[in-house]
């Protein structure tokens, strides 16, 4: 059974539907993602933790801006996680078996165990998606 993370337990997911999602890394499965809400808004998106049923990921939610300063490797990916824009990550735990998403908790980076958060020097300098650019 996965940790519990404390914070503000939400109805659901609060994008409603993703227009995409762009798989940026993976090892035997997607790790870290890019998607984007019906509204526009961004979230980055890191796998995290799992057990036998539920996997769970952290949501960055951010400005297009942001995204190009993570992705120029101008901000680490933890520092941005520590000082989100909007004041809060989403600890999302999915269902292994249906693929829903069965608790979402508005946190922050503290309520994860640390070992679990991107390492603190690690950048994702990569090239900018170009459904982003």
């Amino acid at each position: 059974m996965l940790s519990e993370i404390e914070g503000t337990l939400l109805p659901g997911l609060p994008w409603g539907e993703i227009s995409f999602d762009e798989v940026l890394d993976q090892y035997e499965q997607a790790c870290i993602t890019l998607q984007r809400g019906q509204s526009g808004e961004l979230y980055l998106t890191w796998w995290s933790d799992a057990d036998t049923e539920v996997e769970r990921w952290i949501c960055l939610p951010l400005t297009d801006a942001r995204l190009h300063a993570i992705f120029a490797g101008e901000i680490a990916p933890r520092d941005a996680m520590e000082n989100p824009e909007d004041g809060y990550l989403l600890a999302v735990d999915i269902d292994l078996a249906t693929d829903a998403a069965v608790r979402v908790v508005q946190t922050t980076a503290a309520a994860f165990p640390q070992d679990l958060l991107p390492h603190p020097e690690a950048t994702l300098k990569m090239p900018m998606p170009a459904i982003v650019q």
